[in-house]
């Protein structure tokens, strides 16, 4: 039932990484591309490789399927899109807030309403970064469950029978 539930997962994050993967490659294909765009870029195209290896070594490759091994994977990747939603906020704060207090910065109100298009552009791929996060936060947890019960059974029967 918990394999279900991972795999539902991983199917949802997968989908999130397509999605994000489109957002950021519009910016970058259309404008000047921050380093946070770039930034949450390479989380996408990780996320997809890392959810290859996390759907598929488990079911056909088992002996390269250490529990360590997808744990250290979801902490990682959970890091890296925590990191990349909240660099995108910040860039869409910065962005928001250019021009200020300045003649053209309260007659256009900020660059966003003056780009136009590519701000609501970086607000979803900040949400679905988000979104990301939170997911591989999920699986962390479920990936740390299963590998800790895991060694906390064969330690307990290595002592009893001692």
């Amino acid at each position: 039932m918990l394999d279900i539930i991972v795999l539902g997962i991983c199917a949802i994050q997968f989908l999130f990484a397509i999605i994000i993967l489109g957002l950021t490659g519009h910016i970058a294909s259309d404008f000047y591309t921050p380093s946070q765009d770039s930034y949450e870029l390479f989380c996408a195209v990780w996320t997809v490789l890392i959810l290859l290896y996390l759907a598929l070594a488990p079911r056909f490759f088992p002996n390269f399927a250490h529990p360590l091994a997808i744990l250290g994977l979801n902490a990682l990747t959970m890091l890296f899109w925590f990191a990349a939603f909240i660099s995108m906020a910040v860039l869409h704060h910065q962005l928001d807030n250019i021009g200020e207090g300045d003649y053209y910065g309260d007659y256009l109100g900020g660059f966003c309403s003056f780009v136009g298009t590519y701000c609501p552009i970086l607000e979803a791929a900040a949400v679905f970064g988000a979104f990301e996060w939170a997911l591989f936060v999920a699986t962390t947890i479920l990936a740390a469950l299963a590998a800790f019960r895991g060694h906390s059974s064969k330690s307990t029967t290595t002592t009893t029978t001692a």
